[in-house]
């Protein structure tokens, strides 16, 4: 019993992180303001990000506090901290991209995330390290399939040792017979079932050859009659 609960405690510990950590990974959301996106353009996209409602936002960087103190957009050059500039512009396909940087100097900065508008919509770009870890658990998932393929063309026999074979195995009888549309048994009761219904019920049968009305019909029996 108490191996049971340890087991359970454990299994919901795991889930409930994984879920944590799904629902605190910022990849997996997006924000967007819709009275904003009919006039939304590289002259506003900045503004448009530092709303105070966009998950995305820190409400303590230095666009902010200029913003509050009305100053001019180019002293966050010679501010220190958190900033958010307008690094790219691709207007055939309406992608903006925003980055979130640590200034420290004039000339040093340190980028820490990048964010993608795309028509109004914004999403937080994924970084090296989720780029990796994706390909990387993809790859393996692949390789582990191969893994599991080959393993099964692994043979051993007392002569010859290990060795693999590669040709297809030979299907089973009970394959065979489920791989048919149907059995011997059954086609010859089909058949059988056929020539019953047709002899029974042989007067339904249509008549090949044109078709003779009943007026014409009568006129032909009455040809057929003798002459009194």
């Amino acid at each position: 019993s108490s191996g049971i609960n340890a087991e359970y405690g454990q299994h919901y510990y795991i889930t409930n992180n994984l879920r944590n950590m799904a629902a605190e990974n910022p990849m997996t959301k997006s924000w967007k303001d819709s009275n904003w996106i009919p006039q939304l353009s590289p002259h506003n996209v900045l503004a448009y990000f530092c709303q105070r409602s966009n998950l995305f936002y820190d409400k303590t960087c230095n666009n902010e506090v200029a913003k509050m103190q009305r100053l001019n957009p180019s002293q966050l050059l010679h501010m220190k901290g958190i900033e958010y500039i307008l690094l790219h512009v691709d207007e055939p396909s309406d992608l903006m991209i925003i980055r979130k940087q640590e200034r420290h100097s004039p000339s040093h900065v340190v980028p820490l995330a990048n964010y993608y508008v795309l028509q109004g919509t914004i999403y937080q770009a994924p970084d090296l390290h989720h780029v990796l870890n994706s390909r990387l658990a993809g790859t393996l998932f692949h390789l582990q399939e191969a893994l599991d393929k080959t393993l099964k063309m692994s043979r051993y026999d007392p002569n010859k040792g290990h060795y693999w074979s590669f040709d297809p195995p030979a299907p089973s009888k009970e394959e065979k017979l489920r791989s048919e549309p149907c059995s011997q048994f059954q086609r010859e009761s089909v058949d059988k079932l056929i020539d019953i219904l047709t002899k029974k019920y042989q007067h339904f049968m249509l008549r090949t050859g044109p078709v003779v009305t009943e007026q014409q019909n009568l006129k032909q029996e009455s040809k057929d009659e003798p002459q009194r």
